[in-house]
């Protein structure tokens, strides 16, 4: 019996050599492996063999669940191509129960050999070899695949997916006076804190940039923030960070639409400066406000779809 938990963790530089050794058939590093690939989950893994039988215990405070845990121990023995298993009997109790809470047992297929293959092959084999093997899905294929994700991160990318797909429409003139969209409205008063602050931060730096700054730094504090996520290995986290950016790129692309008419209320009044209608002016493209911030929108957009997708792809548990 070959015990898992803190004492057969796999240092990162070590993991490709446990791999090798375990697909030789090592029965201590496959130990590992197990242990390894649900250690995240505060799962202790205790591993036994019998001839080509595996017997793996699951322990936790709470009762290991089922599904997201077999899914895990079969992609990481299926991963391995390994002749040596062909059968894995995997059970889950809670920590200080004398009896499992459930037992699961697995049948790996073995490896497909290679073979030599022809040296001149009709260019038909291949298509009539895929016509007598068609695809098929199977619901326990979609549940296998759904039990990979984080709920929670899922949920909450899908809802920010939503988010995206309904209420970018609103990040025009129009939208903003009329303030329906009370998410958009919301985020534009935390977004504000930053925006002024860009002012008073970069007001050294002269005049353009002084009025420049406000834009800038609400857009540059999610980006930083998710440069540090990626920085620090929060890839998930980063990709949420990303939206944030992206959903202040939308913001002040209605600034900026706003540079000609002014229609927009600002903060001081009616007296204090339009930012986006000195910049254009002083760049000599004010009659080009509606291009300007179509490309703001445009780039933000692409930047909120990107940010979703690697939302949805971190979602997925680590193994």
């Amino acid at each position: 019996m070959v015990p898992g938990g803190a004492n057969s963790m796999i240092q990162p530089d070590r993991l490709s050599t446990t791999k090798r050794l375990a697909k030789q058939g090592d029965r201590a590093a496959l130990a590992q492996l197990i242990s390894y690939a649900v250690a995240h989950k505060q799962i202790a893994a205790t591993v036994a063999f019998d001839a080509d039988r595996l017997h793996v215990g699951l322990e936790g405070v709470s009762i290991p669940n089922q599904q997201i845990a077999t899914t895990l121990i079969e992609r990481e023995l299926v991963s391995l191509r390994q002749d040596v298993i062909t059968t894995v009997v995997i059970n889950g109790t809670q920590t200080g129960a004398s009896e499992p809470a459930w037992v699961h047992e697995l049948q790996l297929e073995a490896p497909v050999p290679v073979v030599a293959r022809p040296l001149r092959r009709s260019p038909y084999a291949a298509h009539r070899s895929r016509c007598q093997k068609p695809f098929t899905l199977t619901v326990n294929d979609v549940l296998t695949f759904l039990a990979t994700f984080d709920p929670l991160k899922a949920v909450f990318v899908s809802l920010l997916a939503l988010y995206g797909f309904f209420g970018a429409s609103n990040y025009t003139v129009d939208g903003f006076l009329e303030g329906s969209d009370r998410i958009m409205m919301f985020l534009h008063g935390v977004n504000l804190i930053f925006h002024e602050a860009g002012h008073t931060i970069l007001a050294i730096f002269g005049r353009f940039l002084h009025i420049l700054g406000g834009s800038l730094m609400q857009v540059m504090v999610p980006a930083v923030i998710a440069g540090y996520f990626v920085v620090t290995r929060q890839m998930y986290a980063s990709a949420i960070a990303l939206c944030w950016t992206a959903q202040n790129l939308w913001d002040v692309s209605i600034y900026i639409k706003d540079a000609q008419v002014r229609s927009l209320p600002l903060l001081g009044g009616e007296g204090v400066l339009h930012d986006w209608h000195f910049l254009l002016l002083d760049l000599h493209l004010l009659t080009q406000d509606q291009l300007v911030g179509g490309i703001a929108f445009f780039l933000g957009s692409l930047l909120y779809v990107a940010a979703i997708a690697g939302g949805f792809y971190y979602a997925r548990m680590e193994t």
